[in-house]
């Protein structure tokens, strides 16, 4: 999946009172006065078990967000399609930190597009994606990155996928929307099945995937550029 182009019972207390009711006429012999009954010996008060001392719930720690040092000069989204930086500059960053790209392939959603897709083995049977989206004249369209574990086993552990897709975040939108704005929201919707937002008048989203091709967590964000490109 990628980003797709365009919510008291009241109770009822019944007291029954019981009145009791004085009979008239001539005095009647008073019946015999019952000896009074034995009262049942007092038990002893229970002995309350020992308090124990409250358990503590674990802290899970903070991921770490850091954003990669991607040697590009100054980073000027406005000549990048709202990214912070250009595709060429985010591919030898990667390539740089180990990841390998495959040849680019026509993108499947927006005509004139192609997709360039890199992988790192994360170990533990991870794999660390990151994908472009790269229109004809060199910009940026659409970005996606995802931590996957094998198709059939368990989504990878939400702490590492953070701090990859947080730092991935951050190298897409740079420090001051990447990591002060982007990254919060992501760390709160991390592990829905679906969810996205408007971030700097770009479509910013999370999403879970389990198919064929692995089960993971993915971030992606696209600009209007490629939101509005006919399909191919």
């Amino acid at each position: 999946m990628t980003i797709t182009r365009p919510t008291a019972p009241g109770a009822l207390l019944l007291a029954a009172t019981l009145v009791l009711a004085a009979c008239g006429g001539s005095a009647a012999t008073p019946a015999p006065t019952a000896a009074p009954a034995t009262p049942a010996p007092t038990e002893a008060p229970a002995t309350p078990a020992p308090t124990e001392a409250p358990t503590e719930a674990p802290v899970t720690p903070e991921p770490s967000i850091e954003a990669p040092s991607i040697e590009a000069g100054t980073p000027d989204p406005g000549d990048n399609g709202g990214f912070a930086f250009k595709p060429g500059d985010v591919l030898d960053y990667y390539i740089s930190v180990g990841f390998e790209c495959e040849d680019p392939t026509p993108s499947t959603q927006a005509k004139d597009y192609t997709t360039v897709r890199c992988f790192r083995d994360a170990g533990g049977g991870s794999t660390e994606l990151i994908a472009l989206v790269v229109s004809a004249d060199g910009v940026t369209g659409d970005a996606f990155a995802a931590l996957l574990n094998e198709a059939g086993s368990e989504m990878p552990d939400l702490q590492a996928t953070a701090e990859f897709l947080g730092g991935f975040t951050a190298a897409m939108l740079g420090e001051e929307i990447g990591t002060n704005q982007a990254v919060p929201w992501l760390l709160d919707n991390l592990g829905a099945e679906s969810a996205q937002t408007e971030i700097n008048g770009m479509l910013f989203g999370t999403y879970t995937e389990d198919d064929d091709g692995g089960v993971g967590m993915y971030v992606e964000v696209a600009n209007q550029a490629f939101m509005s490109a006919p399909a191919p």
